[in-house]
């Protein structure tokens, strides 16, 4: 990793890392942090991009894929990361989870301000792609809705499964819709007069009661004849499509740093991976330009997260889902010349008691080996650097915030819902070891007078039963060594004179010692950190 690249990761200017002309020591500007990006300026209004499914799953599997390899890539570090190596707050991100304590109940609430749609329901249109049946409808009070149904296989995975993990995307620091339950009878159901849908052409025509029946005979009903569904309130703004997997947008100036380099996007892999959120294409992201006081920009959202937590798994009928991409150009060469002999991981899955559940669990889980069901090209840039933050924020998942995001999903049979908090809990920490414990997870940095203090987050979070931080010189001798408390926390000495410093650092786990990282600070009377490699050159 060069820190080169890291020029381009300022925002605005506002940072910089300088590379001296005569020395190879990266150095920090003496700056404030930048927190907060400049994308959100008004820009003209965008054209709508249109997807088109061949044409990206053309690309994904088969035209793109072989030119990426044919490129030989080499992993960059991210390019919007600021001095402190955390992503700042835009109109792709905002830092929940990761910079303060979340309650349960801000958690279970997420982005929901207005709560779920009141009955009765009148429909408006229908919804023509994807899945699961459903319809657009406006509830009492004028409100739009996407509404989704489960499969008759499997009440309540999807429906659960949507909230729940929009619940997590939102704490994580995503902008979603806001997604709630709604159950209702048949009679809560009103058909408008301009209702529209398309035939098996794409031809619009006018929707029918046949029609309403049609979906509505799709998915399951409960014992007193009610249906449950998932109700999507529709974004403010106008919609113009996904953004693409890599390059920018453009027709959005405020859109600088290719996707595919986005840390927001390319940790999307850890989350995705914890969530079981393997239907992670262009159609699930959206780009809607919005009206905020006087300017006009876009804001970049992920949705339709119902496929998640083995529901894509289960409606698709792929055992494979999270192990596999759907065409596997590696799993399947290898299969071929086993001959059959060779008994893959998903092999081993077996089914949960509960329809809503399906087989989604944390026995066979590994994080490392986690595939999406297409590939996703900000996954496969993640570098070390990348996947140890989004363990971070991951770890910050305490139980009693994974159990209020399931009880979102109003599963009905209890033991189901504990065996999902489990599930999820046992799966965090897997990552943790994988992607945490992978780096010296030395974080939570403060400077106190004379001493930088901080966390071994893998003592803190429980990986690690005892640590120490080490400090080393250039050439690699320990210079300096202290334990860490129960709780992970330990302080070091820092130089006393005006100047430039650099602590490298590793964490030491009985005698292994973790790849080191750099602390840049500036020392004396007003000693402050000016910026942290996590991941050293």
């Amino acid at each position: 990793m060069t820190l080169g690249a890291r020029s381009e990761i300022t925002i605005g200017g506002a940072l910089l890392l300088l590379l001296a002309a005569c020395a190879t020591q990266p150095t920090f500007r003496d700056a404030p942090i930048v927190w907060q990006a400049d994308d959100a300026r008004s820009i003209p209004e965008p054209q709508e991009r249109e997807y088109s499914p061949e044409e990206y799953f053309t690309n994904v599997f088969v035209a793109r894929r072989l030119t990426r390899t044919l490129e030989l890539r080499d992993l960059e570090p991210a390019g919007n990361t600021n001095a402190l190596d955390e992503v700042p707050n835009s109109t792709w991100f905002t830092n929940r989870l990761g910079v303060r304590d979340l309650t349960p109940a801000i958690v279970a609430r997420g982005p929901v301000t207005s709560g779920p749609p009141k009955v009765p329901l009148t429909i408006i249109r229908g919804k023509n792609s994807g899945g699961n049946a459903g319809f657009f409808a406006r509830d009492a009070t004028g409100r739009a809705f996407l509404v989704k149904f489960d499969t008759l296989e499997n009440p309540e995975m999807q429906t659960a499964a949507s909230v729940i993990v929009n619940r997590a995307m939102w704490a994580l620091g995503y902008n979603v819709p806001e997604d709630t339950l709604v159950t209702f009878a048949s009679g809560d159901l009103k058909l408008s007069e301009t209702a529209t849908t398309e035939d098996d052409l794409g031809n619009e025509r006018r929707m029918t009661r046949a029609d309403v029946h049609a979906v509505l005979s799709a998915g399951p009903r409960s014992n007193d004849g009610r249906y449950r569904a998932s109700a999507s309130l529709l974004l403010s703004g106008t919609p113009k499509g996904g953004f693409r997997p890599e390059g920018t947008r453009r027709d959005d100036p405020n859109d600088r740093v290719d996707h595919e380099a986005r840390r927001e996007l390319r940790a999307l892999r850890v989350f995705s991976a914890w969530l079981g959120h393997t239907d992670m294409k262009e159609d699930n992201t959206l780009d809607m330009y919005v009206h905020e006081g006087e300017r006009r920009f876009l804001r970049h959202y992920l949705i339709d997260f119902g496929e998640a937590l083995g529901g894509h798994q289960a409606e698709k009928g792929r055992l494979e889902d999270g192990y596999e991409h759907l065409w596997d150009w590696e799993d399947n060469t290898a299969a071929i010349f086993a001959l059959g002999l060779w008994k893959r991981a998903w092999e081993s899955q077996q089914q949960t008691p509960w329809p809503s559940i399906g087989a989604f669990g944390a026995r066979h889980f590994k994080p490392e080996a986690w595939k999406e069901a297409y590939p996703y090209w900000p996954f496969w840039e993640a570098d070390a650097a990348d996947l140890y933050w989004g363990a971070k924020l991951v770890m910050r998942f305490e139980r009693p915030l994974i159990e209020a995001i399931v009880a979102q999903g109003a599963l009905s049979n209890p033991r189901a819902a504990a065996y999902l908090v489990e599930a999820l809990s046992e799966r965090k920490r897997k990552i943790g070891h994988a992607w945490l414990e992978a780096l010296t997870p030395f974080d939570y940095l403060r400077i106190h007078p004379s001493r930088l203090c901080g966390t071994d987050l893998g003592v803190h979070f429980g990986l690690a039963q005892e640590g120490a931080i080490v400090a080393v010189s250039e050439d690699g001798h320990i210079v300096d060594e202290v334990r860490v408390d129960r709780d992970g926390r330990a302080c070091l000495p820092i130089a006393s004179h005006d100047g430039y410093e650099v602590l490298r650092l590793r964490t030491r786990r009985g005698q292994h010692l973790k790849p080191a990282m750099q602390v840049h600070y500036r020392a004396g009377k007003r000693a402050r950190i000016l910026g942290v490699i996590r991941l050293e050159p």
